[in-house]
């Protein structure tokens, strides 16, 4: 087990990285922060003191799944992976906190309340999402008619007179 500090703001892993460590929020707050492409990064969840995160990842074996920093000023215990078989075979006890954590977030997954609640958070992220990429896209339609307009009218003014001079000439 290995104590670390992090001052607020600052990284403790990344999405993507190597999974090697299971953590436990001794003070402070950290956020665990998700991308998704149609809202950019998003605070999935905020824990204080006494919670554990990272432990899906060494169990799956899989990168990291999402980016966590520290909110403010974090001190945090870090478990790696070959403490966590021995917590989980030798001191099955104390595994309950990490279990803890993660049966609440299961339930949390696949709570229907929610669920619902998570589903209507995201229709409305996805509202104002594309609220803000339809005026977007008008305004540049707007800029694009005006800038087509701009060249558009010395072209026929141009092709009115070659028409006017050749009907003259003719």
């Amino acid at each position: 087990m290995e104590k670390r500090t992090y001052s607020a703001g600052e990284t403790i892993y990344c999405e993507g990285d190597e999974s090697q460590s299971v953590y436990l929020v001794k003070t402070g707050k950290i956020e665990i922060i998700d991308t998704y492409p149609e809202t950019g990064n998003v605070v999935s969840k905020a824990l204080g003191a006494g919670k554990v995160f990272g432990e899906i990842e060494i169990i799956d074996g899989k990168p990291r799944s999402s980016t966590v920093k520290a909110v403010e000023s974090s001190k945090l215990l870090v478990f790696g992976h070959t403490e966590i078989l021995d917590i989980l075979f030798r001191r099955p006890e104390d595994s309950l906190v990490m279990a803890r954590d993660t049966f609440d977030r299961l339930r949390q997954l696949y709570s229907t309340d929610s669920l619902e609640s998570e589903m209507a958070k995201l229709r409305e992220e996805m509202h104002e999402t594309i609220k803000k990429a339809v005026v977007s896209h008008e305004g540049r339609v707007v800029k694009s008619h005006n800038g087509m307009a701009a060249i558009a009218i010395p072209i026929v003014l141009l092709v009115a007179i070659v028409v006017g001079i050749q009907i003259y000439l003719h």
